[in-house]
């Protein structure tokens, strides 16, 4: 399968061979390419770095992007934010020097106050939580500037209204869209495959925005419950102060998010966000994967 490589400085776009050692080239891999046999093939691919992943799988987790400088997590008003999500997301990306921006879209409907008081936790750590309508206009040219350099991923549920704000922010990009489920409430998938569009101007002087299917669940696979407690979002500083290194913030003696909690630097509503957080966790591990049936064989 051959990789589309966008050249330094110009902006060309180019189709590639993928490196020998099959490593799949993701989007913001930096590639060397030799176009010497005739087809150009890549090379080498620079260390990654900043990358983005999905841990779907117990044993390797999906790369999304690499040398990511920001991400769009958008909700809207109609699905609402769901805070739970968030957090998923924000465990995700751990340590990775990522900026984070939350993004409210579908301002011009009614419950627009509810739709971001529920993100109020995480504004009070310092995420910026930006309003906007991909429809009317509202907020997208302050959006678009802040996107116009570096490599932006886009990620949000299903029905949030991705492709439409990805439409506005990126005329020329002509991307499905659909409307939210009246029956069920729930979007509809309508991208499935990663797109790479580019924002005011080729890049590198310009911007990469990195478009990706909307998101139905969001697993934690792979990462072990001590390492998700030490991602949750606004505990990182009380969990130095637990005792035992492998504290999950329940019941256990001298634990620093619990004393945290006791003197406000911590909301205790942080805490059972993040106790809910757990057990589902748990309860998602305790269900078994169901393997997909295998092909017949040939009569």
């Amino acid at each position: 399968m051959l990789a589309t490589v966008l050249v330094h400085g110009t902006g060309e776009r180019i189709r590639c061979r993928p490196p020998r050692d099959r490593t799949t080239p993701v989007v913001g891999d930096r590639a060397d390419i030799d176009e010497a046999g005739g087809e150009p093939t890549i090379v080498a691919l620079a260390a990654r770095e900043r990358t983005l992943t999905r841990p779907i799988s117990e044993h390797k987790p999906l790369v999304i992007a690499t040398h990511v400088d920001r991400l769009l997590v958008v909700s809207a008003v109609d699905p609402p934010p769901r805070p739970g999500l968030v957090d998923r997301i924000l465990c995700a990306v751990g340590d990775e020097p990522i900026e984070v921006v939350l993004i409210v879209n579908k301002i011009d409907m009614p419950g627009v106050d509810a739709a971001i008081k529920r993100l109020d936790a995480h504004a009070g750590l310092d995420y910026a939580v930006v309003p906007v309508s991909a429809v009317r206009g509202d907020g997208i040219a302050a959006l678009r500037e802040r996107i116009a350099t570096g490599l932006t991923v886009v990620m949000g549920h299903s029905g949030v209204g991705k492709s439409t704000l990805l439409n506005a922010l990126v005329p020329g990009a002509e991307l499905v869209t659909a409307e939210v489920n009246e029956k069920t409430g729930k979007g509809r998938h309508t991208t499935t495959v990663s797109t790479c569009h580019v924002v005011d101007g080729p890049w590198p002087r310009g911007g990469l925005v990195v478009d990706t299917p909307g998101i139905r669940a969001f697993p934690l696979h792979g990462l072990a419950l001590t390492e998700i407690a030490g991602r949750f979002p606004g505990f990182r500083a009380a969990t130095a102060r637990c005792r035992f290194v492998d504290c999950l913030h329940e019941t256990e003696p001298d634990c620093g998010v619990a004393e945290a909690v006791a003197a406000g630097t911590v909301p205790r509503m942080r805490q059972k966000a993040w106790l809910a957080l757990l057990e589902r966790v748990r309860a998602e591990r305790s269900t078994p994967t169901r393997r997909p049936p295998s092909p017949r064989r040939p009569g």
